[in-house]
């Protein structure tokens, strides 16, 4: 397999490439296996799930990025690049991956609801019909206004009686 970072190649197929993920892994300490591409094709493929802000540069380029219309900081990104943050999301997603699918169909919690007789109920966030979705809080940290998560959000109202 071979990783592909040309962004004005057809075949593009990634952000980072071996170079960006070893350099990553050797400032954390952290040994990456022998085979790294299927790590950042799984981490692309979770980067490509999320909802972006601007559009495509180009309307026929395979990947989301490079964008238009980004602002950052009060800054126009330019069209034409793919953003250090992306580069470095990605990295810090094939990490992940090394631990397992990033984008597993069905991850059950491991316990629902647990009542002792008399002393304590406890009830976890994953209701029936509810599946365990991975999320990477440091990943949505680090992209900020350049990712706006996988299309997903809960609207709450309060109101007083």
């Amino acid at each position: 397999m071979m990783i592909i970072t040309d962004i004005t190649s057809p075949a593009m197929n990634s952000y980072a490439g071996e170079g960006d993920l070893k350099a990553f892994a050797d400032l954390r300490d952290i040994t990456l296996p022998e085979k790294i591409a299927p790590l950042l094709i799984r981490a692309m493929d979770y980067l490509e799930g999320l909802d972006w802000a601007g559009w495509r540069s180009e309307p026929k380029q395979p990947l989301a990025w490079p964008r238009a219309g980004i602002e950052l900081d009060g800054y126009e990104l330019p069209a034409g690049e793919v953003p250090r943050q992306v580069v470095t999301a990605q990295c810090m997603l094939a990490v992940e991956a090394m631990d397992g699918d990033l984008l597993g169909s069905v991850r059950e919690a491991a316990v629902k609801s647990e009542r002792v007789e008399g002393a304590v109920t406890t009830t976890y966030a994953v209701a029936d019909g509810e599946v365990f979705r991975p999320s990477y809080p440091a990943v949505m940290a680090l992209l900020g206004e350049l990712a706006g998560g996988r299309g997903y959000a809960v609207n709450a109202f309060a109101e007083r009686a």
